[in-house]
């Protein structure tokens, strides 16, 4: 890949993976709503504000030459309250189909389309009657609903589209509302964490192995095949957490159970849980040990 564009560049996934691109000396078109000194400084980077733009105006900005692929990570409350607004991730969903139609008309060849584990449990969520129905399920609705629209928009536009689904990411840099950052976060400051009991399935995978990933799909992957991108060892959350509290403080004590779990538990054998490597010669690096051992040292050097 030589040009490639990234929406959503300025957030943990995009800066990590414009950076990962550039090392490739790919020249990359950054879209995002504000840029920091890293990415305006890379040579290999092209910073493009879609501030306040629609994308018809974003393609007049665009040079008139070919690209490789997007990357589509751009997403709208990706979490708080606001995962429940509906007219947000309604957004979202037109966006998406809207860059699968502008890759189209620009001649970029394929599409991947940052997804998330959400959207499966969503779709598990359809097919029960015993689950009554929540905010987060706007959310994981908008992810699904964006899927396949977009995807059959990418079809019927000339554009290969490779959705990938992406389980809850971690790693150095990261400073969010997600699960592992806030866990580590309490436990350097010897705050309590609550959690469900921790039976639900659950799956981890660190930045730079999501990354590498995704670029490998990019490069290598099928057409309209869908890619798990996780560690592909998915086991019960609460043997995570346990991994987690004893690399972090084995003294602490953590809340599992203070939380009641009112969620789906995704069924993973319904993904090829090695496909990235299968198609493409991907093999994740990083450990969840050596990843957390990582993560909460960026954590205590914040103290």
């Amino acid at each position: 890949m030589k040009n490639v564009l990234v929406t959503g560049a300025s957030g943990f996934l995009g800066k990590n993976l414009v950076a990962a691109l550039t090392q490739k000396e790919c020249r990359v078109y950054a879209l995002a709503r504000h840029f920091d000194a890293e990415l305006q400084n890379n040579r290999n980077v092209v910073c493009v504000d879609v501030n306040g733009k629609n994308v018809e105006e974003i393609r007049k900005v665009l040079p008139n030459e070919a690209f490789d692929c997007m990357f589509h990570l751009a997403w709208a409350a990706t979490s708080g309250p606001a995962r429940a607004d509906y007219n947000v991730q309604l957004d979202n969903v037109r966006l998406t189909c809207d860059y699968a139609k502008l890759c189209g008309e620009i001649g970029c060849k394929r599409m991947v389309y940052a997804s998330s584990i959400n959207e499966m449990e969503t779709y598990e969520y359809l097919q029960s009657d015993d689950i009554e129905p929540s905010g987060g399920y706007i959310y994981g609705t908008g992810k699904l609903a964006a899927h396949l629209m977009g995807e059959t928009v990418a079809k019927l536009n000339g554009v290969e589209f490779l959705p990938a689904i992406i389980t809850n990411i971690y790693g150095v840099g990261e400073r969010s509302a997600r699960m592992i950052y806030t866990s580590i976060n309490k436990l350097v400051h010897k705050e309590h964490c609550s959690f469900t009991a921790g039976y639900q399935t659950y799956d981890f995978i660190y930045i730079t192995d999501a990354i590498n990933s995704i670029i490998a799909v990019a490069e290598k992957g099928k057409a309209f095949n869908r890619y798990y991108i996780g560690s592909g060892e998915p086991k019960p959350l609460r043997e995570f957490l346990l991994e987690m509290r004893d690399i972090v403080d084995p003294e602490a004590e953590i809340g599992l159970g203070d939380i009641p779990f009112k969620g789906v538990d995704i069924s993973y054998g319904q993904f090829d849980l090695k496909k990235v490597e299968k198609d493409t010669g991907y093999k994740n690096q990083v450990s969840f040990a050596e990843g957390i051992r990582m993560t909460a040292e960026f954590v205590r050097g914040d103290l």
